[in-house]
């Protein structure tokens, strides 16, 4: 937990960086809303290191599969969550986390996967 918490604000700033950027950029598009909830999941994991190390793969993972699936239907968007589970089980096979804090990787994506539909759904309506 000590080494991520010397990362969490180096990724953070980078990030942070590049999204208000993009923000400025109006032919960023969408992108700019992907940056935007990844940004605010590593805030929400540098907030839980202080009591669990939460896995970064595991969360951006089943991130990402929130995305295809959003962008791609449930013919691309279930495979991609079965290959999260997969990340997520090999973390805790070379025992890398413990359980719950892949457990907390997993929510943490899923929810910043949730937050990054309901970002599009409202661009596009706007």
């Amino acid at each position: 937990r000590r080494q991520r918490h010397a990362l969490y604000p180096g990724l953070l700033g980078l990030l942070g960086g590049a999204t208000a950027l993009l923000f400025r950029q109006p032919q960023a598009g969408e992108f700019r809303y992907g940056l935007l909830a990844a940004w605010l999941m590593l805030l929400v994991c540098y907030g839980l290191n202080r009591w669990l190390k939460v896995s970064l793969h595991a969360a951006m993972s089943f991130f990402l599969a929130c995305a295809v699936l959003h962008l791609g239907g449930p013919g691309a968007g279930l495979p991609a969550l079965g290959l999260a589970v997969l990340v997520a089980a090999s973390r805790r096979v070379l025992s890398r986390h413990t359980l719950p804090e892949l457990v907390a990787g997993a929510l943490v994506g899923l929810a910043a996967g949730g937050l990054l539909t309901v970002f599009l759904d409202h661009a596009n309506q706007g």
